[in-house]
């Protein structure tokens, strides 16, 4: 695992009186993602320059444009409290007097500089796509902590929301990770935030527009069925999880990969379904990855049981499809989960992908129609799929459009998500490279990558040529 130093570690806040003491209430969405670990974000770019250079010239532009953003979505420079149940629901609360156990400032901003002597080679291999494979472990000395939580006397737990480090490898490039924590915010809002402080940033300025401002109204929120869901969770044991050094996470034997659908391979996908559905590249990609996902778990000493039932769940983005939208730039949580189950023997057909599609497509089909349809069986569906050990969990979105965010010096070169490696979630994004282009991240043990990497070509001969 790469070494690395710290050149600068800082706090970082909205400016003084810029924002009043805010009590934020959580939505019945936002609850579900409390117990779930951060979400961490990286995005790489090209920057042959010095360390200086960056401290010099960059870095006090992109401190300064963090705190005038930061005055906009100021609940990610609060803290989520954590009453004991059942006494009192979580929130999020902001004041300019927001301190950790160690009277700190919450929000931390940390640069490093790469100790390694060959630090070229090695941001070159952080983001490369397949066929090179990448450890798993090099990734994690870019990813910051979130500041400890803490107790309050009366029990209550206050933990931080968000973090940031920058990491250069001098002369070649640098990477900013985000990290926030997953009940303020779902990956919309989350990168509503990034994107605003990047264009802050790249014109040295605090210019936002009205219709850019994040909406903060979570109240607005309303159950599809007007019913007031109040979801029994405990996080008596989350804090020792959320509280571990990320270095301490770090998988063994674990290598990461990127695979590219081009737009032509996802129209050819498309043409070869036979279904009366709306098939959409997201559909098509979800299905061929999921086969091959699927197929390299299964060695030759398996039994095989072709009834044996098989998990895929995303999220949907519910803002435009609730009974009383929210505006796209509402700032919190408002996705739906959709769980697709599928027979071994359905997703391991080779002649065709329509099953898969058809399964995939009419969850999607439920969403557009009636979203928020389980959302009470949202937690106990999740852990009986997860139980099975036959769940896989799809992150990200093309809709994101993460090589959008430009701080000044020109797009990402490389976006990922630190959680794939787990081998049981894949991330989408759009391609760097092709407008209508998918690429996918994930994270697999060597023999199981080799296995895939054998299954993915075979599958892109079979269907895509």
């Amino acid at each position: 695992m790469v070494e690395v130093k710290v050149v600068k570690h800082c706090h970082v806040c909205p400016p003084p009186g810029s924002v009043p003491t805010t009590h934020v209430p959580l939505s019945f969405l936002d609850m579900f993602w409390i117990t779930c670990p951060p979400a961490r974000r990286f995005f790489f770019y090209n920057f042959p320059h010095s360390t200086q250079h960056f401290m010099d010239n960059i870095f006090p532009t992109l401190q300064q444009s963090l705190s005038l953003t930061l005055q906009h979505f100021f609940p990610l420079a609060g803290n989520l409290i954590l009453p004991p149940q059942p006494h009192q629901k979580p929130y999020i609360l902001y004041t300019s007097k927001d301190r950790d156990c160690d009277g700190q400032p919450q929000l931390t901003v940390t640069v490093v500089e790469s100790c390694d002597q060959f630090e070229c080679d090695y941001f070159d291999i952080l983001v490369a796509d397949y066929p090179r494979t990448r450890d798993a472990k090099e990734f994690y000395p870019l990813v910051p902590d979130l500041p400890k939580s803490c107790a309050l006397p009366d029990g209550s737990r206050v933990s931080p929301l968000l973090a940031i480090q920058i990491t250069l490898f001098p002369n070649r490039g640098l990477c900013i990770c985000v990290v926030f924590h997953h009940g303020v915010a779902d990956g919309m809002a989350a990168h509503h935030f990034i994107k605003s402080w990047a264009a802050a940033s790249a014109m040295a300025s605090a210019s936002t527009s009205a219709s850019s401002l994040p909406y903060h109204d979570r109240t607005a929120v309303k159950h599809p069925n007007g019913l007031n869901i109040d979801y029994d969770i405990s996080w008596g044991g989350l804090f020792p999880v959320m509280d571990r050094p990320i270095k301490h996470l770090a998988p063994l034997n674990t290598t990461r990969a990127t695979f590219v659908l081009t737009k032509t391979q996802i129209r050819k996908l498309k043409s070869l379904v036979s279904s009366s559905l709306r098939v959409s590249r997201f559909i098509v990609t979800c299905s061929l990855i999921w086969r091959c996902m699927i197929k390299s778990s299964i060695t030759t000493e398996e039994n095989h049981d072709d009834a044996e039932i098989y998990y895929l769940l995303f999220v949907g983005d519910c803002r435009h499809r609730l009974k009383e939208p929210l505006p796209p730039t509402y700032f919190g949580n408002c996705l739906d989960i959709c769980i697709v189950e599928l027979k071994k023997k359905e997703l391991l057909k080779d002649d065709n992908m329509d099953g898969v599609v058809e399964a995939i497509g009419n969850k999607v089909k439920e969403l557009e129609k009636e979203p928020l349809k389980m959302v009470e069986k949202w937690f106990s569906e999740w852990r009986r799929c997860d139980e099975t050990k036959r769940l896989i969990t799809v992150a990200g979105s093309p809709k994101l459009r993460v090589y959008d965010t430009n701080f000044g010096w020109g797009r990402p070169c490389k976006s990922e998500i630190l959680h794939v490696d787990n081998s049981k979630a894949i991330s989408l994004q759009e391609s760097r490279d092709e407008e209508g282009g998918i690429e996918i991240s994930l994270g697999l043990t060597k023999p199981r990558m080799d296995r895939f990497i054998s299954i993915w070509e075979n599958s892109l001969k079979h269907f895509c040529t």
